[in-house]
């Protein structure tokens, strides 16, 4: 268990008398904790970056959430955005992904868990009455993973009934570790999506440290689709590296092979982009990685990315490779230009016809 990876305890004052605090102090009850008067306590400023990233992947921290729940997903300016809506229900997680971007931006040395789930479900329902028309799709899994301390916190069974059947929102659960057993039962739910970030066999022991292996990811999809949820993935980085078409196509064929099309909702591409500093990081805490050391270029909303070409090429050979693998399957690119799409893709859809396509996989009929 990835829970097993956590070594202190650390408690907002104002966290201490809520549930979920209480659910995981006494499945934790072994580690040390110590209260704290509130996350702003813990400075970062001045110290090694490289250094507490490492520290804070054992450090859980149980916090109260004072801002919204509900957040748009932080697209980018000139490139197509699909509309996703966030959910920021934890920051950082105990896996230790090279590329992770929360690196760049983390500034508490630990785990966040918020622990006031009861604000977010009426946070959940305001938002949903004041448009009662409008479709959204929210996801857990882009400051956190979804799944990783799902079995401590339990915040999917509070969150899954909420969407059955309410045809104007859609869950994504998005992770990169199959523990889902404890939830299987609540199915079948088709708006709910439990969705997995994919690469290669090949990438995962070296640059998604603590991850599930690829095949415990996809059998934990194909026992998703059975229980009547639906299942997306998520090749987002791709990464170029020596021998990166077989690898990736025998990623693809093994997709095919454990899950029904059917089921699958949609799939998304996005090449491997960085901040500067981000990449600068990643030399500093995995000199071992083969990611930071590739060429990239400076692309216009100030990341580092492939070259076009070579992004061109990657986004059209997985397409060509899942349409024959999972044929029906709804493909996309998340946070591309448009040229690229046109390049890769053949066309060029605006942010609202992407959101209107990504809808359709899931919503019921009119």
């Amino acid at each position: 268990m990835l829970a097993n990876r956590i070594r202190r305890i650390l408690v907002e004052q104002e966290a201490r008398d809520y549930p979920m605090t209480r659910r995981i102090l006494a499945r934790l009850k072994a580690l040390p904790v110590e209260v704290i008067q509130d996350r702003e306590s813990l400075n970062t400023s001045g110290r090694d970056r490289a250094a507490w990233l490492a520290f804070a992947k054992t450090t859980l921290l149980l916090a109260v959430q004072k801002g919204p729940f509900w957040r748009p997903c932080p697209g980018t300016r000139d490139y197509i955005c699909c509309g996703y809506q966030v959910l920021q229900v934890t920051v950082n997680c105990p896996m230790d992904c090279t590329y992770c971007v929360l690196q760049g931006y983390v500034n508490v040395p630990a785990i966040t868990v918020f622990v006031n789930v009861e604000d977010l479900l009426e946070e959940l329902e305001a938002r949903w009455a004041e448009s009662p028309q409008q479709v959204w799709r929210l996801g857990t899994g882009e400051f956190g993973d979804s799944l990783a301390l799902d079995r401590l916190m339990g915040l999917n069974e509070l969150l899954i009934p909420r969407f059955a059947g309410r045809g104007q929102a859609i869950l994504e659960i998005k992770s990169k570790w199959p523990q889902l057993d404890h939830l299987l039962s609540l199915g079948p739910n088709r708006q709910v999506i439990f969705a997995w970030s994919l690469n290669p066999a090949e990438i995962i022991p070296d640059e998604e440290k603590f991850a599930a292996s690829l095949e415990s990811r996809l059998q934990a999809a194909a026992r998703a689709a059975a229980a009547g949820f639906r299942v997306a993935f998520h090749f987002d980085p791709l990464i170029y590296f020596p021998g990166w078409e077989e690898a990736y196509q025998r990623t693809v064929e093994r997709l095919g092979k454990a899950v029904p099309s059917q089921a699958i909702a949609w799939i998304s591409l996005g090449g491997l982009r960085l901040l500067p500093r981000l990449r600068q990081l990643m030399l500093q805490r995995f000199p071992k990685s083969r990611i930071a050391a590739q060429e990239m270029v400076l692309a216009p909303d100030g990341k580092l990315r492939y070259f076009k070409s070579l992004r061109v090429e990657m986004y059209a050979r997985l397409r060509q490779w899942l349409t024959q693998a999972t044929p029906g399957a709804l493909l996309y690119l998340c946070m591309e230009s448009p040229r690229v799409w046109q390049e890769a893709f053949g066309f060029t859809p605006d942010g609202q016809t992407l959101s209107r396509l990504l809808n359709g996989r899931v919503l019921p009929p009119p």
